[in-house]
């Protein structure tokens, strides 16, 4: 049971006109006399569930949901399947490489890290499932940024503030933008010390049955343990299991 302090109407009555639509298409005069809510207060809520891209408009004036919203639910049931897939091949990553291996979710720009396996030396990262981390200090937020429709990338830095984490961090639009579209091409994103000093990170996409990028794989360490041919080899491995775990989802080359 919910406690009555808890509850923000607002929320819910969001919540109730999301659900009416999604049993069909309705106008606006439909969902106000389904909801009992005054018309002028239902405009507010649609108004702001169009204004984020989950309404649209159609042409007879009915109020439909979006594929964003079908990409969401894609995406959170994607969660249970690639962390119960992904498991298995976390460990494998962790013991061939001897760091840690982290698996990571992004969401309205944010990266969210679902697992970790831990590393076997004594010097360790911090972050762990449940953790989130700015998406264009990481490499695996700067994976998923260099996933984005040019239209999303520019609502990413329309809404977002590039705080300089470190000396190397991409607090520069532009050459942000540059780094994304050389992630893109190259298909893994590396983070060289520009969320913290001394740290290194490795990324590389995992894909569902579509080909959208659902999760990230990333090895991380203390920087001073990748010299160039243990670089070489956490990407070649890395690259290796993000693909079979793909695989395993469903996607195909």
């Amino acid at each position: 049971m919910i406690r009555m302090e808890y509850q923000n109407k607002s929320l819910r009555k969001a919540f109730e006109i999301i659900e009416s639509l999604c049993a069909k298409p309705m106008t606006a005069t439909e969902l106000s006399k389904k909801l009992n809510l005054n018309p002028s207060t239902l405009h507010r809520f649609l108004a702001n569930l169009e204004t984020m891209g989950y309404t649209e408009k159609l042409k007879n004036n009915q109020v439909r949901l979006t594929q964003q919203f079908i990409q969401l639910g894609k995406m959170a049931q994607a969660h249970y399947d690639v962390e119960a897939l992904a498991k298995p091949y976390l460990k494998k990553l962790a013991d061939s490489t001897g760091e840690s291996v982290l698996l990571s979710s992004f969401h309205q720009f944010k990266v969210t890290y679902l697992d970790k396996i831990e590393s076997s030396q004594t010097v360790r990262i911090v972050l762990g499932p449940g953790s989130h981390a700015p998406s264009y200090a990481v490499a695996s937020g700067k994976l998923f940024l260099s996933q984005l429709s040019p239209e999303q990338l520019d609502d990413f830095f329309a809404n977002t503030e590039l705080k300089p984490f470190t000396k190397n961090t991409f607090a520069d639009e532009v050459q942000l933008r540059k780094e994304l579209v050389h992630i893109r091409a190259q298909n893994y994103a590396i983070d060289e010390e520009e969320y913290e000093i001394g740290l290194k990170g490795f990324a590389a996409p995992i894909r569902e049955a579509t080909g959208t990028m659902i999760a990230a794989l990333s090895v991380a360490g203390v920087s001073l343990r990748f010299d160039d041919e243990k670089s070489k080899a956490t990407i070649e491995q890395l690259l290796r299991y993000a693909e079979l775990i793909s695989i395993d989802l469903g996607w195909k080359r």
